[in-house]
């Protein structure tokens, strides 16, 4: 049973599409904290009431875990085919950060819609939320930016990956 929004387009490929209900963005890409130079995005859990803590999100399509950190702090995933993005069709490979529940292991595919995870406090945070970290392609590792900070190799803007 789907949890939340799934898209086909005509052409039978799935469209990208945001992982959360609302939008409440903590941190901006290039943030003054921890994303200075990078394309990362963080988010908090809300709803029409407010505040959400443990506040679920979903696979912006289908996708399969292809690593999971030991500490659990941070995870990625590649869609399993190419999806429809703002950008055009393509493959793309994404990281959720400080999901302390995250249940699936390396290989595990989830369905566009089903639950991915929820916001929390594994890793260095400041507060319950979750960070995404979009990139064009299947996962091929990390690069340090000038300022430090790390990112996926080929990142792109959040609004160039999901449909919002």
């Amino acid at each position: 049973m789907r949890a939340y929004q799934t898209m086909v387009a005509s052409d039978g490929y799935e469209v990208m599409l945001f992982p959360l209900e609302y939008m409440y963005i903590s941190q901006d890409e290039g943030g003054s904290y921890s994303h200075q130079g990078t394309l990362s995005m963080d988010f908090l859990g809300w709803d029409a009431n407010g505040r959400v803590l443990l506040c679920p999100y979903y696979a912006p399509c289908t996708c399969k875990l292809v690593y999971k950190s030991t500490s659990g702090a941070y995870n990625i995933f590649d869609s399993v085919n190419p999806v429809h993005t703002p950008s055009g069709l393509q493959n793309v490979c994404f990281m959720v950060a400080h999901d302390n529940t995250l249940p699936f292991n390396i290989g595990d595919i989830v369905q566009q819609g089903d639950l991915l995870g929820h916001t929390g406090t594994a890793g260095n945070v400041t507060g319950d939320h979750v960070h995404f970290n979009f990139a064009e392609g299947v996962y091929q590792g990390w690069q340090t930016v000038s300022s430090g900070q790390t990112q996926l190799v080929g990142s792109s803007h959040m609004y160039d990956a999901c449909y919002i």
